[in-house]
């Protein structure tokens, strides 16, 4: 691991934002990969045994968020293995009451979101 690249140096709060960014980021890496491998989305959904259009929209951008069980399968067609390591043990004494005021925070920010979106409702103005 990259000295200054932790688990308090904020990596951890990345890891834990995606779902704040419009696609998992981990759609992105199996595309990176694909290109890599010069593999065809055809070939790669065969060799994962899944459905030629799963492929295409996780590689495409048009799926948002995978199952990990797709992950598992491309990454095991790619000859990968598709797993849980650990870069480091969090300082979960830091990192919980850290996560726990960035999700309050997230949650306040939705609930901005969905009051403007359902006064825009209201209002007749549905599109903004």
């Amino acid at each position: 691991m990259a000295s200054g690249m932790g688990h308090n140096s904020g990596t951890l709060w990345l890891k834990r934002t995606w779902h704040e960014i419009d696609r998992d980021p981990e759609c992105d890496r199996f595309a990176a990969l694909r290109r890599k491998e010069r593999i065809k989305d055809t070939d790669l959904a065969v060799l994962a045994g899944l459905a030629g259009s799963t492929v295409k929209n996780l590689v495409g951008g048009k799926t948002r968020r995978p199952q990990h069980a797709t992950f598992a399968k491309m990454a095991a067609a790619l000859g990968y293995k598709y797993d849980l390591v650990r870069d480091e043990k969090p300082d979960y004494a830091t990192e919980i009451p850290r996560a726990k005021e960035e999700y309050k925070a997230y949650r306040a920010t939705l609930a901005k979101r969905n009051k403007r979106k359902a006064k825009a409702s209201k209002n007749g103005h549905a599109g903004r």
